[in-house]
């Protein structure tokens, strides 16, 4: 291992910025964010590791497959003390033998946090420490050593960062991982066994977010290959459509059946193929999410700003039920349509938006079928996914071109009006509905939103009512835009940062018997052979919810868990959550609900349920459950 000199020492106390060559080609290089520091400050140092062509470095937490886990630490002589390591988030990557793995290729940024402290003047000196493995045809572990020198005085400028502009970004996007102990320096000059850092108590939770498991879980199942994963998802896809989530749009299917029912049958199938197809563009979308960005099914609900842009299009939507606004299409596809048949650009609309609907649900089959699908490589993938959206518009396709299944729709009439108006108010409440899953600070800024674009199209159908000419049209358009990005504004830019100030802390409900998941806690209680039971939540998972009222809340489980003396842990996911979120990709899901039961005697073989639960199966589960 070769090593190269600092650039320069300044006497004002520039950080040293230090290169190490590993083997051949990889180098890492150490960055400070300032030139100097004084007593007591927070310092941040980026390692830039740069990999060459055709290698790649094994990230941390592992994948599937084989591979020693990254670690990174730090040591240093004179105070600086870690309180937090981040890296830029790795990608998968599948060797030719062997299932995926998280790993990088080109380029890794690493970054530690610490505080300064027990020098006043001076340089504090240290290193990262980088133990981990780099492959090509073969593998070599190494471990090597990046110094750093940080200089302290009283007078030093606290100014901002001097990272350049990807250092910057990498550091805003860069996510936790976990803590290894090393070596500080405590006043004499000894070296102390650990860092100055508690993370044994529940509320430090988050500092251990990237974790390794090693369970074995326990499920009665089939062991999953591609033609069976296709054929449960075409089922699952099937069921989603008797989902909750998807029962409003269900409805307004519906009567564009009963719309229909004069139709030719040939018209009858292309709109259902239209449909089809919108929910086709979503399945795929939400494939090369899954393929290439690491998504889960229905994890988008965790980003709190597509929730409420979800919930924005899902309340625009029910105002069309109730005939607030009229979307007037270009002549050339009015044209197509009234060969085809009225509303081509509807549907596709509708099957759209029905399989956004649908993903805060999961179902049977779906659950195991995507957990065993998301490991797999991309051209899998998107043929489950495929599978699972072909599943779901079999139903239309079929209802359309079966003459005797057609005779069962009801006629047009006056009731359609009010079915109409029936399924706006259900659109409207599922909009409620999933602002539990904002943080409480931005349900108010959400709600004020919806009033402006409910302002918004209602001004558009003043300005310009149905027959308008071209020039109002655009008018009530920018017109409608400006009161949009005016509520974005106000409700966002100005109400947030006020509300978010003051909001309180949500209080947990049933704290007496279930408590916020931790690794901690799971660990304590292995240690000392306590059974677990862990339910995986999220607030926008509408059988979640269902479970928790119908299940895990009731009476007789609640009852049970106390006579057992059951830890009941709840690993909420409704935001990012990686704690939870590695355990529940551990044990085999993508998707929640998910519960598994840990045994006190045999915590690592436990015992999982996925999708909607069996009230039944689980009190057969905690009965077995030995007593102390």
């Amino acid at each position: 291992m070769k090593k190269t000199s600092p650039a320069r020492r300044v006497t004002t106390g520039i950080l040293l910025v230090v290169t190490v060559i590993v083997g051949a080609d990889i180098t890492a290089t150490v960055v400070p964010n300032k030139e100097a520091y004084t007593p007591g400050d927070t310092a941040v140092l980026a390692m830039v590791v740069t990999i060459p062509s055709k290698y790649h470095l094994y990230g941390n937490p592992l994948g599937p497959g084989i591979g020693k886990p990254l670690k990174i630490s730090a040591e240093s002589e004179g105070g600086f003390n870690v309180i937090s390591l981040k890296k830029s988030p790795a990608s998968k990557y599948t060797p030719e033998i062997g299932e995926w793995v998280w790993a990088y290729e080109d380029a890794a940024w690493f970054f530690i946090e610490g505080v300064l402290a027990g020098k006043s003047e001076g340089n504090v000196e240290g290193a990262v420490i980088m133990d981990g493995l780099i492959c090509h045809t073969a593998c070599v572990p190494f471990v090597h050593k990046s110094p750093f020198a940080l200089a302290i005085n009283s007078w030093a400028d606290p100014g901002e960062s001097v990272w350049n502009e990807t250092l910057e970004e990498k550091y805003g996007a860069s996510i936790p991982m976990e803590i290894e102990d090393t070596p500080q320096e405590q006043e004499g000059g000894q070296f102390s066994s650990g860092l100055s850092l508690d993370v044994s108590g529940v509320n430090n939770a988050n500092r251990e977010a990237v974790l390794e498991w090693d369970y074995d879980p326990v499920e009665s199942g089939k062991k999953y290959n591609i033609f069976l994963a296709v054929l449960f998802a075409f089922l699952a896809g099937i069921i989603l459509n008797f989902m909750p989530c998807v029962l409003p749009v269900l409805g307004v299917k519906i009567l564009s059946f009963s719309h229909g029912i004069s139709e030719s049958r040939l018209k009858a199938v292309i709109r259902s193929l239209v449909f089809a197809a919108g929910m086709m563009v979503i399945f795929m979308a939400l494939a090369a999410l899954a393929a290439f960005a690491g998504y889960s099914w229905g994890e988008q609900f965790q980003n709190p700003k597509i929730l409420v842009g979800i919930i924005g299009l899902i309340f625009v939507f029910a105002l069309g039920m109730f005939d607030v606004y009229m979307i007037l299409v270009p002549s050339n596809i009015s044209n197509l349509e009234q060969k085809t048949g009225e509303g081509l650009h509807s549907d596709f609309l509708k099957g759209m938006f029905a399989t956004i609907l649908a993903t805060p649900c999961s179902g049977p089959f779906l659950g195991a079928t995507l957990a065993w699908t998301l490991t797999q490589p991309p051209l899998i993938i998107f043929g489950v996914f495929a599978s699972v959206g072909a599943g779901m518009a079999f139903p239309y396709i079929l209802l359309s071109s079966s003459k005797t299944l057609a005779r069962h729709v009801p006629k047009p009439g006056k009731w359609m009006e009010d079915f109409k108006h029936v399924m706006g108010f259900l659109l409207l409440g599922f909009a409620v509905y999933l602002m539990i899953g904002l943080p409480k600070d931005m349900i108010i800024s959400t709600v004020g939103l919806c009033v402006f674009l409910a302002t918004a199209l209602w001004f558009f159908g003043r300005i310009a009512p149905f027959g308008s000419s071209a020039a109002r049209k655009i008018i009530a358009t920018v017109f409608a835009a400006s009161v949009i990005a005016l509520g974005i504004y106000v409700n966002f830019g100005v109400l947030y940062p006020r509300v978010a100030d003051s909001a309180l802390e949500k209080s947990e409900e049933h704290a007496d018997v279930w408590e916020t998941f931790s690794p901690g806690l799971l660990r304590a209680a292995h240690a000392s052979g306590r059974h677990v039971v862990v339910d995986f939540t999220a607030s926008w998972c509408m059988n979640c919810q269902f479970n928790k009222i119908a299940v895990l809340h009731s009476k007789k489980i609640t009852n049970l868990l106390r006579k057992k003396d059951v830890l009941a842990l709840k690993a909420d996911i409704t935001s990012r959550n990686e704690p939870a979120e590695t355990l529940l990709h551990h044990l085999g899901s993508r998707s929640v609900p998910f519960f598994a039961v840990f045994p006190g005697h045999n915590p690592y073989e436990p015992i999982i349920m996925r999708d909607l639960l069996d009230k039944k199966k689980v009190t057969e589960a905690l009965k077995n459950l030995p007593e102390k």
